[in-house]
């Protein structure tokens, strides 16, 4: 049960594979499978045992991936648990145009889990330092998406480049924000024309 590629059924019938190496490809996958569990129940009607069906492992064989029930729910907000994600990619190097589109693609495609994890948020609250931690890591990102804008449209002024990171993260958040759920094409032609009426054409 413990090993690297755990193939654990919910029925005879059913096998779980992993379709990924890296630890946090796993967790991804693992946040996936459970989804449904949580967007049935919520986070705590959600049962550890619940959810270790879904994934396909025993409680324990969860608790390799995530410390805490309160940090698998809440996985997808990358800056409450950054020991658990991937590396952030190194964007002071290549094209700032292709960096924000696969940031674009990346909102899209993870649109759905942000809006779980925000919702789960909702009924497990955050405590006063991660508060700060979200705030903090939510002002470094709109820098980082900042200076990816003004690398990309040169005549864009500092406070410009913030205000337009700013629009682009409220964009992406809104789903979670609103509760509505998302629909990934609208999500990418919205956040492409904005960054185009800033002078910015992504490929």
């Amino acid at each position: 049960m413990e090993r690297d590629c755990i193939i654990v059924s919910v029925t005879r019938a059913t096998q779980y594979e992993w379709t990924a190496d890296e630890h946090f490809a796993r967790r991804r996958e693992l946040y996936i499978r459970a989804a449904p569990v949580f967007a049935k129940h919520g986070y705590r009607g959600a049962t550890l045992k619940a959810i270790a069906n879904a994934c396909g492992l025993s409680i324990p064989g969860l608790y390799r991936y995530f410390p805490s029930k309160k940090a698998f729910a809440l996985f997808p907000l990358t800056s409450l648990y950054p020991e658990l994600h991937g590396p952030p990619p190194n964007v002071a190097a290549g094209d700032p145009c292709t960096h924000l589109s696969g940031w674009i693609e990346a909102a899209a495609a993870e649109a759905p889990n942000y809006l779980l994890a925000a919702r789960l948020l909702t009924e497990v609250g955050l405590e006063e330092d991660e508060r700060r931690r979200m705030d903090a890591s939510l002002g470094e990102h709109i820098g980082i998406v900042a200076d990816l804008a003004r690398r990309a449209a040169p005549q864009l002024t500092e406070a410009r480049a913030r205000e337009l990171a700013a629009t682009m993260i409220n964009v992406a958040l809104a789903p979670a924000l609103t509760g509505i759920a998302p629909e990934p094409d609208t999500l990418r032609r919205e956040l492409r024309a904005l960054l185009r009426g800033h002078g910015v054409v992504v490929p």
